[in-house]
């Protein structure tokens, strides 16, 4: 029978690692290091996990599903009228009509002279400053024509003919007029005589 060969002794004291032969760690002695770097790496995952699903949700809930239809709440006036315009079929796009516009006519303008200053001398009559206030009583004028418009005034020692332009509802009057009456008691009145197409 022979006898099992014992390892040499070494010199080396207990405990010691031989040169050149690597030490196997024992079983309950795993490092510490380890430990933690497994646990930090778990704990990341399921933050990123935790914040990938929640993420997932938040987007689902944001995006209506795409199969189902959009049912309006009642107490919601807004979703209501949002899926009637969803449902309901885009009205045809017709013009407008281009808009008409008259040529106007003499009877169309009512003239009214504004007194602004008098100057009387006694039998010998006065000096009046007046102004032409102007109305339209006719349908819209075309923005993009201009009119003449000639008018009279009577009343004054001699008759008094002018012209003031209409473009659209416009009408350019001058500021001021002169005229000479033969009595202080004499009143000016103006009318058109004449309106033509520039």
């Amino acid at each position: 029978m022979t006898q099992p060969e014992c390892p040499p002794q070494s010199d080396a004291q207990p405990g010691a690692p031989e040169t050149g032969h690597p030490q196997p760690v024992a079983r309950g002695e795993k490092p510490l290091v380890g430990w933690i770097i497994g646990g930090l790496v778990l704990v990341l995952l399921l933050c990123i996990g935790s914040c990938g699903a929640l993420l997932t949700t938040a987007n689902s809930a944001d995006k209506p599903d795409q199969g189902a239809a959009a049912t309006p709440t009642a107490s919601s006036p807004l979703d209501a009228t949002s899926a009637a315009t969803t449902t309901a079929a885009a009205p045809a796009t017709t013009e407008p009509p281009a808009p008409t516009y008259e040529t106007p006519t003499k009877n169309d303008f009512k003239l009214k002279v504004k007194l602004l200053r008098k100057q009387c001398f006694g039998s010998a009559g006065c000096n009046v400053t007046y102004r032409i206030d102007v109305t339209y009583t006719g349908s819209g004028l075309d923005p993009s024509k201009t009119y003449e418009v000639t008018y009279q005034v009577k009343g004054a020692e001699d008759p008094i003919i002018n012209t003031f332009e209409v473009t659209g509802d416009s009408a350019s009057v001058q500021e001021e007029e002169m005229a000479s009456t033969k009595r202080s008691g004499d009143k000016l009145t103006a009318a058109v005589t004449d309106v033509a197409e520039f």
